[in-house]
């Protein structure tokens, strides 16, 4: 694609970055198939291909307004139609930087603003936000039916049986939501990954990734969060020499895999940087079947039905769906596989919040296609899909390695 970016803003690492992203687009439209929202809206800036031609209208001069941020906010940067790109081009760096700009130049009302401050200050921070959270779920059963489907279900951490950690030292995140809503996920994650023979160090202090202010346009304080973690890593990683640096919530790793970007966008010398950021790994990718039959002879895999979903995070922001979900069938797991399972279920950070509508309908049809085969469990591998998807449905939903955890025991 031809582009004329105005010069003061070819000057900017945003402007270089974009237009080196719209170059590579060449408007063929594979992309408009796979995204959910065109999908379910049916119009041309509602998908992949029109909103990239309007942010390059918007670095070519043409002012943007509230309808042109309205196409943007109703993205739910799920990726799917990089994975369906024929030309490589980043879409998600680049709804970034189109969401970034518009932000800055087209106002919002109050009541926005304020709802996405909010959200900005309170996610992110444990200390903030577990009351609330708490309280929800103690409440859940005496809210009316549309509170109790945003008021999430915590179930508290198990005590899992150890194996002998005998390998190298990782470093689990707790992260920020994760942390309140499903602790039982890193309890799962710690046991597996020592059963698969890793030392595991879990965070020193919990902290965001990063993301819900970044995909909030909220740039400063998402290079805060990214400050904040190196610099907790470095330390942990100059007393114990970390292999790796896992999260165990797929939307996160998304996040942490981009610091290298955000990176290139932050004033100063990152290059040390890079090489603590390279070790950052989904705990897929330490999961291995073979593995834990080896060091755990007596693993049995739970004799259930699994609804499959894998997060779009997972699937199209870190391609790593298909390597799991074959570890997991070797195991022995049932997985069912829904309909349309690239389609995202409308969870997406804040999104369930800011666009409730498109959300709900997102939700149904993906419950819809879980439950075709009567799961008796679903699993994912994201914690804003598991509450997403749990708020509506009647079956449970489950982080996956919580499964692989309990055939520890056999």
């Amino acid at each position: 694609m031809q582009t004329q970016i105005l010069p003061e803003l070819l000057d900017t690492p945003a402007g270089q970055r974009a237009d080196a992203i719209l170059r590579k687009c060449v408007h063929c439209g594979f992309c408009t198939a796979t995204c959910p929202t065109y999908q379910l809206l049916g119009d041309e800036l509602d998908g992949p291909r029109g909103r990239i031609y309007q942010i390059k209208q918007i670095f070519e001069g043409l002012p943007a307004d509230r309808a042109v941020q309205g196409h943007l906010d109703r993205c739910l940067t799920c990726r799917s139609c990089e994975t369906t790109c024929p030309s490589g081009v980043d879409y998600g760096e680049l709804i970034d930087i189109g969401r970034e700009r518009v932000e800055h130049t087209v106002p919002r009302p109050l009541r926005e603003r304020l709802m996405r401050r909010l959200l900005g200050a309170l996610l992110p921070h444990p200390s903030r936000h577990a009351l609330l959270f708490r309280a929800g779920s103690a409440l859940r059963g005496l809210l009316p039916r549309r509170l109790r489907q945003k008021a999430p279900r915590i179930r508290p951490a198990r005590a899992y049986p150890r194996g002998t950690a005998d390998g190298p030292t990782v470093l689990l995140l707790d992260g920020c939501a994760q942390s309140t809503l499903s602790p039982n996920t890193n309890a799962a994650a710690e046991a597996v990954l020592s059963a698969l023979g890793y030392r595991v160090l879990r965070e020193p202090a919990r902290s965001c990734c990063g993301a819900v202010n970044q995909h909030l346009s909220q740039t400063e304080q998402a290079r805060d969060w990214v400050r904040r973690n190196l610099e907790q890593w470095r330390q942990v990683d100059r007393e114990h020499g970390l292999h790796a640096i896992v999260s165990s919530a797929s939307g996160c790793g998304v996040m942490l895999k981009d610091y290298p970007k955000i990176l290139a966008g932050m004033p100063g010398d990152h290059h040390d940087d890079l090489d603590l950021v390279a070790r950052i790994r989904d705990l897929s990718e330490l999961f291995d079947a073979d593995t834990l039959r080896a060091r755990q002879p007596g693993f049995r895999a739970p004799e259930v039905r699994i609804g499959w979903h894998a997060p779009c995070t997972l699937q199209h922001g870190q391609r790593l769906a298909d390597r799991l979900q074959r570890q997991l069938q070797q195991l022995g797991f049932r997985l069912e596989i829904p309909r349309d399972a690239h389609l995202c279920c409308g969870s997406a950070g804040t999104y369930s919040v800011l666009q409730p509508e498109l959300s709900r309908r997102l939700r149904d049809n993906k419950l819809q296609a879980l439950e075709a085969s009567a799961p008796e469990v679903i699993a994912t591998a994201n914690v804003g899909c598991e509450h997403h998807l749990g708020s509506a449905g009647d079956t449970p939903v489950r982080h996956w390695i919580e499964l692989v955890a309990d055939g520890l025991s056999g």
